[in-house]
C-alpha cells in the first residue's frame, strides 16, 4: 500500500502550523494567549525571560513552547520551558535507594515481594502472592505522584494523616487494607527524582526568578505544590483555557462509520495517506485503541511513511520478548515438542535442515513432548547437538543473579544474543532484565539490602532475596512481569510524517491534520473508569482523580480534538458479530454528514474457476497401497496431489490423544496379546489379566498415560473394560478350541507385497488367521475397525466398492481365502449390536479379481497422461487434504 496507489494525484496542499489560508491554526491562537500571560507574569515578578522557568505538563510541549516564544520574540533570551523531570535531571542526577519506588518493574517487583513476605509471613499461597505483588506495585505507583508533591521531610506525617482514612470499614477486606497500607508506606518512604526541586538547588531566586506552571487537562499535584512553594514568584495557568475565547474551530470533522476493526484500520490508514498526499503534514494519529493503532501503524510503515510513536506498547508484545520466552518455555521439564521447535526455528545455532528433520521425525512418530523425544531412538540422530544440555542447565532452581547470568549465557549459546542486540526492542529488553555484563549486580545489591532489612522475617521468599532459590516457573513469571511492566518506544529518524500520541497530548501541539480512530463506545468512554482498586472515599481522601475529574478532563481533551482544523473521526459498527455504537460524543455530532471512503475502489473482472484437470504421466508412484488406490477411485485429482506429487499434511504435535491414537493403541495391544498367547487357551480370566497388563504397558510406551499426554486418554481408558470384555466374548466363540474347529491366529501386522500387472502393491494387514477347510488351511484376513458400526456395515454392502479387503486379498497368493472387518466398539445389546462383531465380505474373491483388472487399467491410463479431474462429489471432499489445492469452494 502506497500513497500514490491508493489515492488520486493530490490537489492544492495546505500545510503548516498557521495554515495556508487566513484562518490561523487554533494552537497558534492558544500559544499566543499563553505567551501574553507569561509576559504578564514576568512583568509582575520583575523577572527577565532568561530567568523565567515555564513548567509544561509533558515533555513534548517543551519544543512547542520554545517555538511559540521564538515566533513572538525573535531576538533575546527565551524562558526555560521544562517538564518537572527534565528540570530535576538538569539540577542533579538521581540514584534510587534499594527500597525506593523507581517505576522499574525489575526492582519494584523485588521490593513489593519483600514487603508482602515481611507482613504476610507465609500466610499467602503462591498464586495469591503473585497477584498481591502486582497490585501493590500498581497501587504504589498511583500514589507516587501524590507523595512526590509533598516535601521529603513532610511525607511521613502526610502518610500518617492518611493512614486511617484509607482503611476499609469491612473486616472482609483484610488483604485490600494491607495492600493500601503498604502502598502508602512505600510511596511515603521513597525518594523521587523530583525531590531536588524541593532542595537548595531549586530555591526561588537561585536558578530562576519566576515560575510559570502550565496545567494540562488533568491536575498535576507536583506542579501545583511547586507553585505554592514558590509563592508570589509563581503563576499557574491552564493551558487549555488560555485562549478559550480565541480558539477558531475549523471545518466540521469528517465522520467515518466503518464495518469491523480491520475495515476501520484500513480506512484510518487511508485517511492518513490522503492527508499526506494533500501536503497536510504532520498528521496526528490518536491512539484510543492500542491494538487498532498498531495495525494502522503497520500499514503506514508498509506504505513507506515515517511514523513516530509516542505511546509505545508493552515490551512483552515484541518479537524480541517472544524469542526470549521461547527459550524459557523450551527449558521447562514439561515442555511440549512445539515449544522446543519454536526455539529452534528462531535460534541460529543449529542448521535449518537439522531442525526440519527433527520436526518431520517428531510428527511422523507422534512425539508431542520433549522428554519423550529425548528417549525416542528414532529421534536420537536428529537431536541438535548441545540442546538437551542447554535446556537441562536451565531447570534447577537458583538465586536471581545467577539466573540472569545463566540466561544471558544460554541466549548466547543458542544464537539469540546477537539478534537481540541488533533489535531496538531487544536492546531495551536486555537492559530491562539486566542481562548485560555486570548489570545483574544492581538487583543483587537490592536483594542484599532487602535481606538485611528483613533478617527477623521467618519466611523470606522474595525473588532475588539473598539465599532464596527461584524455580524455573518462578523466574519465568518474574521475567514476564518485568516485560509486561516495560514499554517499548520505537525510534524514528528525521521528521516524522505521522505522530502517534494519546488524545490528551494533542494539547498545545499544532498538527496539519488529525485522524482519530477507535471512537466507539468501548474505546472512547465519556466517563472513564478510574484506575486501581481504590474506593471513591479513598480517592477523595488521598487526592487521586475521581471519576468526575477524569470525565471532565476527557471532555476537555475531546473539545481540543474538535478544534483541530482537519479532523477525521472513525469508529467500528460491529465487533465479533456484535453491534457496537459510536461514542456518545460522536453521537452528538450526528448532524454532520458521513464522509466518503478515502480508499480508491478498484474494479476487478471476475474470472471463472474451472475444475482442475492436471496430467502427470511421468510422475508415478513406485508402489500402491490400499489407501492410495482408494484415493484414485474417489477422486483422480486427490491421487495426483497426494500420491503423485506426494503432498501431505504435517501431522499435528498434539499433547492430547485422539481417536486415531486410540485405534493405534488398540491395534498394538491386540497384536502383542495374540503374539504372546499364540495357540494357547489359558481361559477368560488369564486373557483378561494379560490384556490389562498389555494395555497399560502399551499406553506407557506410546506416551498416552496421564503423566505423558495429560488427561486426554482417560476417556478411552474408561471404555477399555467394555472393549476388552466384548472382544474376549467374541474371541471365545470364534477361534478354534478343544473339540471345536475354527480359525487360529497366525501373524499380525503382516507387511506384504504383490504384483498387479506391472504395478507393485504393498500393505500391512492387521491380522491373518488360518482356518481349516476341505481344500486345506486357508488364510482369514481380519482388519480391525474402531469406527462407528454403521460405517463398517456400509463397507461390505457393495463388494466392488470395498477397496480395502479386496486389495488385502490381492496381496495374498492363495486362490481361496476369507476376509472380514472386526468392528470393536463398547456397545451392549443384541447379537447384531454386540460390542465386537465380525463383518465378513462374502464376495471377496470376485472383488479381488475385479480390483486387479481395474487397477491395471486405471494406472495404465494415468501413465498414458490422461487428465486427473477433481470430481468434488460426496463425503470424500469433506475431509480431503487436497481441498485447498483443487479450490472446490471457488468453482464456477
Amino acid at each position: 500500500m502506497t500513497p500514490a496507489s491508493l489515492f488520486p494525484e493530490p490537489g492544492d496542499a495546505t500545510a503548516g502550523l498557521s495554515g495556508a489560508g487566513p484562518t490561523p491554526h487554533p494552537v497558534s491562537l492558544r500559544w499566543d494567549a499563553v505567551i501574553a500571560r507569561i509576559e504578564t507574569s514576568m512583568d509582575r515578578c520583575q523577572a527577565d525571560a532568561g530567568r523565567t522557568l515555564v513548567l509544561v505538563p509533558y515533555a513534548q510541549l517543551m519544543d512547542a513552547g520554545r517555538r511559540a516564544w521564538a515566533q513572538a520574540h525573535p531576538s533575546g533570551f527565551p524562558p526555560r520551558f521544562e517538564s518537572s523531570r527534565n528540570w530535576a535531571a538538569s539540577l542533579q542526577p538521581f540514584l534510587p535507594g534499594p527500597t525506593d519506588l523507581c517505576m522499574d518493574m525489575a526492582r519494584d517487583s523485588l521490593v513489593a515481594a519483600a514487603f508482602i513476605d515481611r507482613v504476610a509471613q507465609g500466610r499467602t499461597d503462591p498464586s495469591l502472592r503473585s497477584v498481591m505483588v502486582a497490585r501493590l506495585v500498581e497501587a504504589a505507583r498511583q500514589l507516587a505522584p501524590l507523595a512526590a508533591a509533598v516535601p521529603p521531610e513532610q511525607r511521613l506525617a502526610w502518610a500518617e494523616r492518611l493512614r486511617e482514612t484509607i482503611e476499609p470499614a469491612q473486616q472482609a477486606l483484610h488483604w485490600e487494607a494491607l495492600l493500601a497500607t503498604l502502598a502508602l508506606a512505600w510511596a511515603s518512604t521513597s525518594a523521587y527524582a523530583t525531590d531536588v526541586l524541593w532542595g537548595p538547588l531549586a530555591v526561588p531566586g537561585t536558578g530562576a526568578d519566576a515560575l510559570v506552571v502550565l496545567q494540562g487537562f488533568q491536575h498535576d499535584p507536583l506542579a501545583s505544590a511547586l507553585a505554592s512553594h514558590w509563592g508570589v514568584r509563581a503563576t499557574a495557568l491552564s493551558l487549555h483555557e488560555a485562549a478559550s475565547d480565541a480558539v477558531a474551530f475549523g471545518p466540521p470533522p469528517r465522520l467515518h462509520a466503518c464495518g469491523d476493526a480491520e475495515d476501520e484500520a484500513q480506512r484510518a490508514a487511508a485517511c492518513v495517506i490522503e492527508r499526506i498526499n494533500a501536503g497536510q503534514v504532520p498528521v496526528a494519529l490518536v491512539a484510543n485503541d492500542r491494538l487498532l493503532t498498531r495495525r494502522v501503524s503497520a500499514m503506514l510503515h508498509g506504505a513507506g511513511l515515517t511514523v513516530r510513536d509516542e505511546t509505545g506498547w508493552k515490551l512483552s508484545t515484541t518479537h524480541a520478548a517472544a524469542e526470549l520466552m521461547s527459550l524459557l518455555r523450551a527449558a521447562d521439564a514439561r515442555a511440549r515438542m512445539d515449544d522446543v521447535l519454536d526455539l529452534l526455528k528462531q535460534a541460529s545455532a543449529w542448521p535449518e535442515a537439522q531442525v526440519q528433520l527433527l520436526e518431520q521425525l517428531a510428527r511422523d512418530a507422534g512425539v508431542s513432548l520433549w522428554r519423550a523425544a529425548l528417549r525416542s531412538p528414532r529421534l536420537a540422530p536428529a537431536l541438535p547437538e548441545g540442546l538437551p544440555t542447554l535446556l537441562e542447565g536451565l531447570q534447577p532452581a537458583r538465586a536471581l543473579v545467577p539466573w540472569l547470568t545463566d540466561l544471558a549465557a544460554a541466549l548466547q549459546a543458542c544464537g539469540l544474543w546477537e539478534r537481540l542486540q541488533s533489535d531496538p526492542a531487544g536492546q531495551q529488553m536486555l537492559q530491562a532484565l539486566r542481562l548485560g555484563d555486570g548489570a545483574a549486580q544492581e538487583l543483587g545489591l537490592v536483594s542484599e539490602a532487602l535481606s538485611g532489612a528483613a533478617t527477623d522475617a521467618p519466611a523470606a521468599r522474595a525473588p532475588g532475596r539473598s539465599g532464596a532459590r527461584l524455580s524455573l516457573a518462578a523466574f519465568t513469571a518474574w521475567v514476564r512481569d518485568v516485560l509486561e511492566g516495560a514499554s517499548f518506544m520505537p525510534r524514528s529518524e528525521g521528521e516524522a510524517a505521522v505522530v502517534i500520541l494519546p488524545m490528551a497530548q494533542l494539547l498545545g501541539r499544532g498538527f496539519a491534520a488529525t485522524v482519530v480512530p477507535g471512537c466507539d463506545e468501548a474505546h472512547l468512554n465519556p466517563s472513564p473508569e478510574p484506575p486501581g482498586l481504590w474506593t471513591t472515599a479513598q480517592r477523595e481522601a488521598l487526592g487521586l482523580p475521581t471519576r468526575e475529574a477524569l470525565a471532565e478532563a476527557a471532555a476537555q481533551a475531546w473539545q481540543a480534538v474538535l478544534a483541530m482544523p482537519r479532523l477525521d473521526v472513525l469508529w467500528r459498527t460491529q465487533e465479533r458479530g456484535e453491534t457496537v455504537l459510536p461514542s456518545a460524543w460522536v453521537q452528538a455530532l450526528s448532524a454532520i454528514e458521513s464522509a466518503a471512503d478515502p480508499r480508491v475502489a478498484r474494479l476487478l473482472d471476475p474470472l471463472p474457476q474451472p475444475r482442475p484437470q492436471p496430467s502427470a504421466g511421468d510422475v508415478l508412484p513406485e508402489s500402491l497401497s490400499a489407501s492410495a488406490y482408494q484415493d484414485l477411485r474417489d477422486c483422480p485429482y486427490r491421487f495426483f496431489a497426494l500420491r503423485q506429487l506426494r503432498l501431505a499434511e504435517a501431522p499435528e504435535l498434539e499433547a492430547e490423544p485422539d481417536q486415531r491414537d486410540m485405534g493405534n493403541w488398540l491395534h498394538a495391544v491386540l497384536r502383542a496379546f495374540h503374539e504372546q498367547r499364540g495357540d494357547a487357551r489359558p481361559g477368560t480370566a488369564a486373557d483378561r489379566d494379560a490384556l490389562d497388563r498389555l494395555a497399560d504397558s502399551t499406553a506407557e510406551a506410546m506416551g498416552l498415560n496421564a503423566g505423558e499426554g495429560g488427561a486426554g486418554f482417560l476417556p478411552y481408558q474408561a471404555v477399555w473394560p467394555a472393549l476388552r470384555d466384548g472382544y474376549l466374548d467374541w474371541l471365545a466363540g470364534f477361534e478354534a478350541a478343544e473339540g471345536r474347529a475354527g480359525p487360529r491366529f497366525e501373524r499380525a501386522e503382516a507387511a506384504l507385497t504383490a504384483q498387479a500387472g506391472p504395478w507393485k502393491l504393498y500393505g500391512k494387514l492387521d491380522r491373518i488367521d488360518r482356518q481349516d477347510s476341505p481344500e486345506g488351511a486357508i488364510p482369514f484376513v481380519i482388519d480391525y475397525k474402531t469406527e462407528g458400526r454403521p460405517g463398517t456395515l456400509e463397507r461390505v454392502k457393495e463388494p466392488l466398492e470395498d477397496t480395502q479387503l479386496a486389495f488385502y486379498a490381492a496381496l495374498l497368493p492363495d486362490e481361496n481365502l476369507r476376509a472380514a472387518y472386526l468392528s470393536i466398539t463398547d456397545k451392549r445389546g443384541d447379537a447384531r449390536e454386540a460390542p465386537t462383531l465380525l463383518v465378513e465380505q462374502p464376495d471377496v474373491l470376485m472383488a479381488r479379481e475385479q480390483l486387479r483388472e481395474g487397477l491395471a487399467h486405471d494406472m495404465a491410463r494415468v501413465a498414458a497422461g490422461q487428465p486427473m479431474p477433481a470430481l468434488g462429489e460426496g463425503r470424500v471432499c469433506d475431509f480431503c487434504a487436497a481441498r485447498g489445492l483443487c479450490r472446490k469452494d471457488f468453482w464456477t
